[in-house]
């Protein structure tokens, strides 16, 4: 950790734009500031993992518009985010104090090709300009990558999209060709059904990531494709990377995206009987699980893949440890993926290793009461990864 360093700077517009998770410690800023006064956050760029560059489309158009449309760059640009320890600001001065403690989760969290652009030519503008700057303060280290990811999603749709021209989707399309939800897929950004009318509701990013939990060569025993829930952007980088290993799990495509959506159709009941049983929750309460929607016939989450309706959301932090864990089948033949031992995924989920699963998820759920962290705890992959490669085992054996 580095020594606490503090920037002050002038502003021309403040203010806290309260939210009800203040409690929480997490608080949001706005601030718009001349670009003359920006601080120099050399050694404070860690936490904005891409690399932003001088050249190239995105920072030539922020130039142009620098230059072209100075009295409107303000209002044309998204601006800058930085992550800070604390913020204070100066009525009497109007002047914001920020202080940066830890590079891990401060410093410029996003706007990185807008800043570089700023800090080269703000010497040669002809008269005063200015840029938003959005202040969040209050976040822990392992919520940073979050909100790194969720803020470059235009990146992640340009990879996608790239992938797509490259030909790197074809194999999965010419897989899923002649399934119901083919042409329900979207393979690049953006992309709507042929008439124009509406987005096209399964994102091949999903799928993407779906696949990868069943990615056995790159991920075993003890190592998990937690990337898979974490980030989208990652599990296409992933993918990118390990294309042809990804040949082995195509031939159980289908078979993985039902699994997928019978997991959420599934996992209500299965914990509601597992606790019921257990003696704890008189039939069980997986609606009253934090992060868990209920729709009460208002509307119902639409499963595509089996072509089913649940009245649950379930958080996507449940669905990937317990979708995972049924790698552990896997058998390879021929350079292709088979499940091991005549083992059946679906028929196992809906047994004692589904009631194995829930209890499991479930436990970790009522302790975190955060389906994110849920998601994102390796003891709870390796617990549910266990449990199916026990059942594994035991058939193996026999």
């Amino acid at each position: 950790m580095s020594n606490p360093t503090q920037f002050s700077f002038p502003v021309r517009g403040f203010r806290r734009v309260e939210s009800p998770f203040e409690k929480m410690g997490y608080k949001n800023y706005y601030a718009i500031v001349e670009i003359a006064h920006l601080p120099d956050l050399v050694g404070w760029r860690k936490i904005n993992v891409r690399d932003p560059k001088l050249t190239g489309a995105v920072p030539t158009a922020i130039r142009e518009s620098l230059h072209a449309n100075p009295e409107l760059f303000l209002f044309m640009n998204r601006g800058i985010v930085l992550s800070a320890d604390t913020v204070t600001y100066d009525n009497q001065t109007t002047t914001v104090t920020i202080t940066l403690s830890d590079p891990n989760i401060h410093g410029l969290l996003d706007g990185g090709h807008t800043y570089n652009i700023l800090m080269e030519d703000r010497g040669g503008l002809e008269f005063s300009q200015y840029v938003k700057i959005e202040i969040l303060e209050g976040f822990r280290q392992d919520e940073i990558p979050d909100l790194v990811d969720a803020r470059n999603t235009s990146n992640q749709v340009r990879d996608q999209s790239l992938m797509n021209l490259e030909g790197l989707f074809n194999p999965l399309r010419d897989t899923l060709k002649g399934q119901p939800y083919a042409d329900l897929i979207a393979y690049k950004e953006f992309e709507v059904f042929p008439d124009g009318s509406t987005p096209k509701p399964i994102d091949v990013r999903d799928i993407i990531a779906i696949l990868t939990c069943f990615d056995k060569k790159n991920f075993g025993d003890s190592i998990h494709p937690i990337n898979a829930y974490r980030s989208k952007a990652a599990a296409l980088q992933h993918f990118k990377a390990h294309a042809q290993d990804y040949e082995k799990i195509y031939p159980l495509a289908k078979d993985i995206l039902d699994l997928y959506d019978y997991v959420q159709l599934q996992l209500p009941d299965l914990y509601n009987d597992v606790r019921g049983k257990g003696g704890q929750v008189a039939g069980g309460k997986f609606g009253k699980l934090t992060g868990v929607v209920n729709y009460d016939g208002k509307r119902k989450a639409k499963l595509y893949f089996i072509n089913e309706e649940s009245k649950y959301g379930v958080p996507a932090g449940f669905v990937y440890p317990v979708l995972a864990s049924f790698r552990a089948l896997l058998e390879e033949r021929g350079g292709r993926y088979a499940w091991g031992k005549g083992l059946d995924p679906v028929t196992l989920l809906k047994g004692q290793l589904g009631l194995t699963l829930a209890d499991t998820i479930g436990n970790f759920a009522l302790d975190a009461r955060n389906p994110s962290k849920t998601g994102k705890s390796p003891l709870v992959w390796q617990a549910c990864y266990q449990a199916a490669q026990v059942v594994y085992l035991s058939r193996q054996s026999k």
